[in-house]
């Protein structure tokens, strides 16, 4: 059974990310390389081969940017990929049915932030998207909403536990305390 689901995202880093050139991109993917390697950037797309190809260990991160590039992945695919991989936090909750959006919110969350509008800068064209993602980054009201349908309705959770809203309600504090955060809202389509 899908349901939507909501993850940490960090703000700060995304606005790098959006708002940066190719050495900001090294830089954020430099700052986030462990001795085993970088989280991203791990391969390329060789179409004259159609496979992805894997990066030798050492590769520099400049050197991987370069060959992306090289290799037909554009600056919009960069950026998006980054957003992914470098500000969605791991740790993740689905939804009750009491706390999903068409329960919460009947129409879109008043004052959220849709994933189309935050990312529009990066793209080429200045076009609408076809459709909608269905993710927009969700207010402190937002949570709030959120977690007061989670809670008059706690008898009846099938999916969520008492301490997962507990859980929610301290990412709230968290992203209040450091406005770099925020929570996604994902729809399961």
């Amino acid at each position: 059974m899908g349901t939507d689901f909501l993850q940490l995202f960090d703000k700060r880093t995304a606005q790098l990310v959006i708002e940066g050139e190719e050495s900001d991109l090294v830089t954020l993917v430099d700052f986030r390389t462990s001795r085993e390697g970088a989280p991203v950037w791990k391969s390329y797309w060789a179409p004259e081969e159609e496979s992805f190809v894997d990066f030798e260990p050492r590769t520099p991160n400049s050197a991987r940017f370069r060959i992306k590039v090289a290799h037909g992945t554009t600056l919009e695919e960069i950026k998006e990929d980054l957003l992914r991989q470098l500000c969605t936090m791991q740790a993740m909750f689905y939804l009750d049915y009491w706390g999903c959006w068409a329960e919460v919110f009947i129409t879109e969350p008043p004052g959220a932030l849709t994933w189309e509008q935050f990312v529009a800068p990066i793209r080429k064209s200045h076009a609408e998207p076809d459709g909608s993602s269905g993710c927009c980054l969700l207010t402190h009201e937002n949570v709030g909403a959120i977690l007061r349908g989670l809670r008059s309705h706690q008898d009846e959770l099938q999916i969520m536990t008492l301490a997962d809203i507990e859980r929610l309600a301290n990412w709230q504090k968290f992203c209040a305390k450091d406005p770099g955060f925020c929570i996604l809202y994902q729809i399961d389509f």
